[in-house]
């Protein structure tokens, strides 16, 4: 029993020890480290160490303006904005604080730096600048404006009236030399022919002109086109001959000299016969279109050709007034046109007699004459009347004939 009061008593002395140890190790803490107190008298938090920076304010320019009158003394006014008191650092939010050393450092350059003062300070060139604006409203010297017309002189050497006179010159130059030598344009000819395949045939001829091109186009008596086998030209180096396109019925012929001669040979498509013609330059005559109806069957023909109740030598003798109203070119002069009331027939009265032109068939009055030009076009030679009957797509339709 005494065994254990006595570690008792140890257990309690050894506790004693160790709370007098831990009270004096907070004592000497609470000496390092001053304990605030508010008004009554309870412990209160310090304050935080972080650093409070002002935030930077914004500095006004110097600005500078000239005086408005002129004493002859051009001087500028500066006038500058609110400055930072001296010694007053800025710095940025959240940065570290300046050291004494940092701060008289920063401060040492800009103590050394020149600031401009205010007041009125002299601009060079300003007075001279005033001087010139107010010699505009002067009076110019005679030296000012021979210098000034010799400029002008220099970047408008012609008035408008010469630069007017230049190019009215220059177009009748221009003129001048679009026109041929003989002071006119040819005069266009477009026609046809009807020719045979016969070798007592006398040679057609073609008129061509300068800068001009001529088309001859082939035709069979049905009025179907009769494609080009081939063609030659006589002297290459004054007429240049083209096919219009490949199988096509149409040449085109151009004068590479301004007077020439040559001739053209062609040959048919099936006909073993050649064609010839005459090609000249003319200045007063051109061909710009020129058809010929051969006496026989092209390949395209689809029908055989109405037969008319004429011999062969009256017909042959009256195919060229055939031919002409046919084609509606070279009619005689002597030719009254007539009226109809269907615009797919066209009507003369010409040597006593009615020539119609259609592409569809005339019925009646029978036809003394017929004659198929090119596409298919037809002339019809029939008695006088004022009625006529056509046929349309298998419909007869009456066609008046007036005056």
């Amino acid at each position: 029993m005494r065994i254990i009061l006595r570690s008792m008593r140890q257990f309690r002395l050894s506790t004693t020890v160790g709370a007098a140890v831990l009270l004096g190790l907070m004592l000497t803490s609470g000496q390092a480290q001053q304990v605030l107190r508010d008004a009554g008298g309870d412990e209160t938090v310090p304050p935080g160490n972080e650093v409070q920076t002002p935030l930077p304010q914004p500095a006004n320019r110097p600005t500078a303006t000239l005086p408005g009158q002129n004493d002859g003394t051009t001087v500028v006014t500066i006038e500058n904005g609110s400055q930072p008191a001296p010694g007053q650092q800025t710095l940025p939010t959240g940065a570290d604080p300046l050291t004494q050393n940092e701060i008289n450092q920063r401060q040492q350059p800009a103590d050394q730096q020149q600031q401009t003062p205010t007041g009125d300070l002299p601009i060079v060139g300003a007075k001279e600048l005033l001087q010139s604006l107010d010699d505009l409203d002067r009076p110019l010297t005679p030296e000012e404006i021979t210098a000034y017309g010799a400029a002008i002189q220099s970047q408008f050497p012609m008035t408008p009236e010469m630069i007017r006179d230049y190019r009215r010159r220059v177009d009748e130059s221009q003129k001048a030399a679009a026109t041929p030598p003989s002071g006119q344009f040819p005069k266009s000819i477009t026609d046809a022919k009807r020719i045979t395949l016969n070798s007592a045939q006398k040679p057609e001829v073609l008129l061509t002109g300068p800068d001009t091109v001529s088309v001859m186009a082939f035709y069979d008596q049905t009025g179907a086109a009769w494609p080009i086998a081939s063609y030659v030209i006589g002297k290459p180096k004054s007429f240049q001959v083209y096919a219009m396109q490949e199988g096509s019925n149409q040449l085109a012929v151009t004068p590479l000299v301004a007077h020439g001669f040559s001739n053209i040979v062609v040959s048919l498509v099936g006909e073993s016969r050649p064609l010839v013609f005459d090609v000249r330059t003319n200045s007063l005559n051109t061909h710009y279109r020129r058809d010929f109806t051969v006496h026989g069957l092209g390949p395209n023909a689809a029908t055989k050709p109405l037969q008319t109740r004429q011999s062969e030598p009256v017909a042959r003798a009256s195919n060229d007034v055939m031919m002409a109203f046919a084609t509606g070119a070279d009619i005689p002069g002597n030719a009254v046109r007539l009226t109809t009331d269907n615009r797919a027939v066209k009507a003369w009265r010409y040597d006593g007699a009615i020539y119609l032109q259609s592409a569809v068939a005339i019925i009646s009055p029978p036809a003394s004459g017929i004659l198929t030009g090119p596409g298919q076009v037809k002339a019809y030679r029939i008695r006088p009347t004022s009625v006529a009957l056509i046929s349309t797509n298998g419909r007869v339709t009456k066609v008046r004939i007036s005056e």
